[in-house]
């Protein structure tokens, strides 16, 4: 098995029992500037994970609704995820759609990337706030534990990633504009 995706899914069930649901708001919630997954990855994952003996599912009854699927993480699934962890990373591979668009852009009008830049901007601003309540609840915690603690400084790198980008879109801005002033 070599989806890091599913290694992330293995690695939420060692945090707690999940349904599929639940594991897609925990990646939204605490992982999502760095890692994003949708239920089309989550259940057939979870499927080839129970084949494989790396997690057991128990059917919850729900009076408001369908019945969900419980996932809970074996011996077996821990194995897997414990010989992933311990394997060393030496991909830094990143893919950033908007950079790559960027990229390529010259072929649309000045403005448009511009205005592309700014809405990205913009929201880029609105995740900085928003990871910014997220670690201020987070240092407010007296003895966090050690999830808590990765959490704590995974936000941070987002934050540091997510200044980083607004940063270099405030520089695209200005720099696009200032190309634009040339051609008047």
């Amino acid at each position: 098995m070599k989806s890091t995706n599913a290694y992330a899914l293995l690695g939420l069930l060692s945090i707690s029992p999940m349904t599929g649901y639940e594991m897609k708001k925990w990646v939204e919630n605490a992982l999502s500037h760095f890692w994003k997954t949708s239920y089309g990855q989550i259940y057939p994952t979870m499927s080839k994970f129970v084949d494989l003996g790396y997690v057991t599912v128990e059917k919850l009854e729900n009076d408001k609704g369908p019945s969900s699927k419980l996932y809970t993480l074996t011996n077996d699934g821990e194995v897997a995820l414990l010989d992933w962890l311990n394997e060393d990373v030496e991909d830094f591979n990143s893919k950033d759609e908007a950079l790559l668009k960027f990229y390529f852009s010259s072929m649309l009008p000045i403005e448009k990337v511009v205005e592309m830049m700014e809405y990205s901007l913009e929201y880029n601003k609105s995740i900085m706030e928003k990871y910014s309540k997220n670690i201020q609840q987070m240092e407010e915690v007296k003895q966090p534990t050690r999830q808590e603690l990765n959490t704590y400084l995974a936000t941070k790198k987002g934050i540091y990633l997510n200044e980083a980008r607004i940063k270099w879109q405030e520089e695209c801005i200005k720099t696009l504009r200032w190309h634009q002033s040339l051609d008047k």
